[in-house]
């Protein structure tokens, strides 16, 4: 045989091999993940601003993960679940760097698929300005408000959180391995989401972010909603929460509320997650880092549970002021004086 026929009877072959082991889903790195991100030289603008709030959010991303490594703190969970999340992954990595699975929740529609490429490019402009919006509301406060992300996701340009977590991931030096749909099926409902499988570049390691839209309207986490079993079957996990309304206070959501306490080991969060009364002395390991004074009564929100356990809790650790904002703590003084992070670990 022809030594160059064969060498390309060889290379079609491997070619063949490769196209068919690609898993389903978007399998690239797109160029407009870098756009979206302001990684690329096409936008000057949106890259220019994109860098702006950035280098905001890095510094305190930086300033957690320095502040952590001089705490007794250590997250060895496989999966973590972060609810009413948001497109908050900056600080969900930042308190769980090692994780492999992350599960997130909030009231975003998915966005996925994104029909970007079909836009024109007034349209995309608008996708790209609700970016930037976004990163630059976090870069302001370390937390998203509803409000404004309503507001820039529900536009029909950016039509969902897809693009923004894509962008975010992108800007924390994360690959974009896959994109494919997820549903959970419940009771006449359908739970939309998403799963991005990820390789960070920084730690060398692969990950999953899972992203759905799940409204908790109080009857949820029971046998046969969908919910139940979704997060039934993840075995035990870590949760992560904040700004969470004190949607957690109260009876109204107790069903879903056991539902993740029954398999969480670690749970990261501040004061208007989960009442510190779930968290027995005799159970949980409790820290708190940063100092807490009072809850905050929240227009529209759950009214807090009276926790004098966390006033105590707070005097007896008598830490010193958070160096990075943190909660609601940061909203109600806006020195910090008043954040905690609270940390609940299993024995």
């Amino acid at each position: 045989m022809n030594p160059k026929f064969f060498l390309c009877i060889l290379l079609f072959t491997l070619q063949c091999q490769v196209v068919s082991n690609k898993p389903n889903g978007t399998q690239l790195e797109s160029n407009e993940f870098s756009e979206w991100a302001g990684l690329s030289n096409d936008d000057p603008v949106h890259k220019r601003e994109m860098d702006a709030s950035w280098n905001k959010l890095i510094t305190t991303k930086d300033l957690i993960t320095e502040y952590l490594k001089q705490k007794d703190y250590h997250p060895n969970v496989k999966t973590v679940v972060y609810p009413f999340s948001g497109i908050d992954v900056l600080n969900l990595f930042s308190f769980f760097p090692k994780c492999q699975n992350y599960i997130l929740f909030g009231l975003e529609d998915p966005g996925y698929p994104s029909k970007y490429s079909e836009l024109s490019e007034k349209e995309k402009s608008i996708v790209k300005s609700g970016i930037r919006n976004l990163s630059d509301h976090l870069a302001g406060r370390n937390y998203f408000t509803y409000r404004k992300m309503k507001e820039e996701t529900k536009k029909k340009e950016l039509n969902g959180a897809y693009p923004v977590f894509v962008a975010f991931l992108k800007r924390m030096g994360k690959e974009i391995l896959e994109s494919k749909e997820e549903t959970i099926s419940g009771k006449g409902i359908i739970y939309k989401g998403f799963t991005l499988l990820l390789y960070d570049t920084k730690l060398n390691k692969k990950e999953s972010l899972t992203y759905f839209k799940i409204f908790l309207i109080g009857n949820e986490g029971i046998p046969g909603d969908g919910l139940y079993e979704y997060f039934s079957n993840l075995g035990e996990f870590g949760v992560f929460t904040k700004s969470a309304e004190y949607l957690f206070h109260g009876e109204k959501r107790k069903d879903f509320r056991d539902l993740l306490l029954k398999n969480a080991t670690f749970v990261v969060q501040d004061e208007s997650g989960f009442p510190i009364r779930f968290f027995p002395e005799e159970s949980w390991k409790r820290s708190m880092f940063g100092r807490y004074e009072k809850s905050w009564n929240l227009s529209g929100a759950v009214t807090p549970e009276n926790q004098p356990e966390l006033i105590k809790l707070s005097k007896d650790t008598n830490d010193q002021i958070l160096p990075f904002p943190f909660g609601y703590g940061f909203l109600g003084t806006k020195d910090n004086r008043q954040s905690a992070v609270l940390v609940f670990e299993k024995k």
